[in-house]
């Protein structure tokens, strides 16, 4: 066994090397002792003194351009033996319309091989050199080791002017994604993905349509072959080659492969207006089994690369939500453990306005709480100076970024694309740090005051109603209730979602079911041949009158008296409607017809249930109850806990032919014959509350007479 005490077990010099060892420890504690010394005389109490701004020695590419008006940028960089090549073809924004989608399988069908060499042919070759080479509908980029370049160059080419666009292929990648699309289709975040974009620049907007299954299969081969035709065009384009190669060879080649293209340029759109919301709403998509809700404030942002406000704006950004430190974040995800993380960004635009974004997934009991938080920083960037050692965080993370990212060649030559694009001064990134360095307190709070406004945000939920709607409408910023608009997975506007859970199996039916049971049974309602009741409301000019009589066979009469002049009558029997009252009377046909006939039915839960359907459950009042659906004009709620029919709501037209919604309330049910009828029904007529006192409850009394 060995001696671990010995010297060499302990790494320790041996007694002939002990001279040599004083000397160094000796000089080892004296550094130590002068470096204690100064961090003894560090005051940290005051913020050091910044530095001279650095110089970045940016270069320049070589640029030379085609006939066809492609522009070239060459960087040579021998550090590695290979070489990388990126086209842009800097299009205007795409419409895509009825047949959105188009564009991305165009995308998907280029680079699966050509019309010289079959797709697995293609990827063997480029396999084979070891190669990454990918075409799309917006250019494309390929790489691999210099000694390869021309080959690189050739197949990178043959790909992007000679696709081989097959029926076969388009339909395999259409199936791909639509699968994609029902993939998604009950995922909160990708709901978000496309509804966001679709709210604030709207769907006939480049940046707001998306595809869905019925454009995806609207799409033809010849549609995918004109798209290719009409926007893969060189003459607003940048190619950007750098590495192991040559001005030179670098211009020989592509003059060689890329100097055939026939000059072109995709047309552009006519793009719609933009305008944020005139007060700040929340738009809610309700994904009843989303275990946490994609929260977004979005709104447009005047923002231009070029602006004189762009670095301030960038640091203003980061304070408010751009890093792990900034307000946001340590609000929602450290103080409040709403989120594993919250940012935001404010984008530019080119061609149309960008957008301020703040986003957050966050726990759904917690959604409300999580906005008026976003709010409260919103606020605190706009009315507060922030702090020096968060400003000087927000210049240093800039600083760190812009210098690291200068090391790349590569990335020369896209800031020289960036300022052509951008139509920036030609010094944009020369003097960047300077910009940034130069950015003040008071810059931040202007810029925020500028471009965040509280006033006009659009507060963009994606989540389960039935957890976050109801504390949602009650939720107060600044003292108000915050407007609440529906929309749908395909951010159409749609009614208030339910906020119930529905049992399991639910159905129609089973509502019905609960219904008859609880107003008598079965075999007492079916017992009814005909119902009538007389209800009273008195109004101070007298009373008014309901006198509604019901029949086996849909047939109704409903009348309104005051004084004993009939005020409306409305008739329904033998498939014939009318109406008549002091002005007239007239027979109704089509959809007048129809809502008339959809009123006279008689005890639908029992004889039409097929006409119906579930539509969901929802707080009414103190209640909670299930509505029913008959149609467009006429839904039914039934009390969740008595099974009871406690309201309906019935569309009917005015004077002018325009719908309005009439809402009757059933309350305080007696029976009469068996069978339970309400003796008080509320009416809301044009925005009073009418309530009606049953006087009078008869069965089986009607004659045909009633009804002519």
């Amino acid at each position: 066994m060995k001696n671990t005490s010995s010297l060499e077990e302990l790494n320790l010099p041996s007694p002939k090397n002990n001279i040599k060892m004083k000397k160094q420890l000796i000089f080892l504690m004296a550094l130590f002792l002068t470096g204690v010394t100064a961090i003894a005389q560090i005051d940290r109490s005051v913020m050091p003194e910044s530095g001279p701004t650095p110089e970045i020695k940016l270069g320049k590419p070589y640029t030379f351009e085609l006939k066809n008006g492609l522009q070239v940028l060459v960087v040579t960089d021998k550090k590695l033996p290979t070489i990388n090549m990126n086209l842009d073809l800097n299009n205007p924004p795409i419409y895509e319309g009825n047949i959105a989608g188009v564009q991305s399988l165009t995308g998907a069908l280029i680079g699966k091989g050509s019309t010289e060499t079959p797709k697995e042919e293609f990827n063997e070759k480029v396999d084979f050199l070891g190669a990454n080479i990918f075409v799309g509908v917006g250019g494309g980029f390929a790489g691999g080791l210099s000694k390869y370049k021309e080959d690189i160059f050739a197949l990178f080419a043959e790909a992007a002017f000679k696709p081989n666009f097959t029926q076969k292929e388009l339909d395999f990648e259409r199936s791909q994604a639509i699968e994609g699309l029902k993939t998604g289709e009950n995922s909160a975040a990708a709901i978000a993905g496309k509804v966001r974009g679709a709210l604030v620049y709207g769907k006939d907007h480049p940046a707001g349509e998306f595809a869905t299954e019925e454009s995806y299969n609207a799409i033809t081969l010849d549609d995918v072959k004109k798209f290719y035709s009409d926007y893969f065009k060189p003459s607003n384009g940048y190619l950007v080659i750098t590495g192991d190669i040559e001005k030179k060879e670098a211009k020989k080649l592509v003059k060689e492969y890329f100097g055939d293209w026939k000059e072109g340029m995709a047309p552009k759109p006519n793009l719609p207006s933009l305008a944020d919301v005139s007060e700040t709403q929340i738009n809610l998509i309700d994904v009843p089994n989303a275990v946490q809700t994609e929260l977004a404030v979005m709104s447009l942002s005047p923002l231009k690369m070029s602006d004189e406000d762009y670095h301030a704006v960038l640091v203003a950004n980061y304070v408010f939500g751009g890093s792990f430190g900034s307000y946001l974040n340590m609000n929602l995800r450290e103080e409040n453990g709403y989120t594993y993380g919250a940012r935001s960004n404010i984008g530019t635009g080119r061609n149309y306005m960008g957008t301020f974004q703040a986003t957050a997934k966050v726990r759904n009991e917690v959604t409300d709480s999580a906005v008026v938080e976003t709010f409260k920083e919103l606020a605190r960037i706009r009315n507060e100076y922030v702090e020096d050692e968060m400003l000087a965080t927000a210049k240093a993370k800039y600083l760190g970024n812009f210098i690291m990212q200068s090391e790349d060649k590569a990335v020369v030559a896209r800031r020289a694309i960036t300022i052509e694009k951008n139509d920036l001064d030609k010094d944009f990134y020369k003097d960047f740090i300077a910009n940034i360095d130069k950015v003040t307190k008071e810059d931040v709070k202007r810029v925020a005051n500028k471009y965040l406004n509280p006033d006009q945000l659009r507060i963009v939920l994606v989540g389960k109603a039935g957890d976050i709607l109801e504390p949602l409408e009650k939720m107060k910023i600044n003292g108000k209730t915050v407007p609440i608009k529906f929309y749908d997975k395909d951010a159409n506007e749609t009614e208030r979602p339910s906020t119930i859970e529905i049992p399991a199996g639910l159905t129609a039916q089973t509502v019905f079911d609960n219904y008859i049971k609880a107003i008598g049974g079965k075999e007492a309602v079916s017992n009814l041949n005909s119902t009538s009741y007389f209800a009273v409301y008195t109004a101070p000019q007298g009373e008014l009158i309901m006198d509604v009589k019901r029949a086996k066979g849909d047939k109704m009469n409903m009348t309104m008296k005051m004084g004993g002049n009939v005020l409306s009558k409305q008739l329904y029997s033998n498939g014939k409607a009318s109406v008549s009252g002091m002005a007239g009377s007239q027979v109704l046909e089509g959809e007048d017809a129809a809502m008339v006939m959809e009123e006279a039915m008689y005890f639908p839960e029992l004889y039409s249930p097929e006409k119906a359907t579930l539509a969901g459950a929802e707080m009414m009042g103190e209640n909670q109850v299930y509505v029913i659906k008959w149609s467009d004009d006429k839904k039914t709620f039934y009390d969740v806990n008595t099974g009871l029919l406690v309201a309906q709501e019935s569309a009917s037209k005015d004077m002018r032919g325009q719908k309005t919604s009439t809402l009757m309330k059933y309350s305080d049910y007696k029976e009469t014959s068996g069978v339970m009828f309400p003796m008080t029904i509320g009416i809301n007529m044009m925005g009073r509350d009418l309530g009606f006192t049953v006087q009078k409850v008869e069965v089986n009394s009607t004659t045909d007479a009633d009804f002519q």
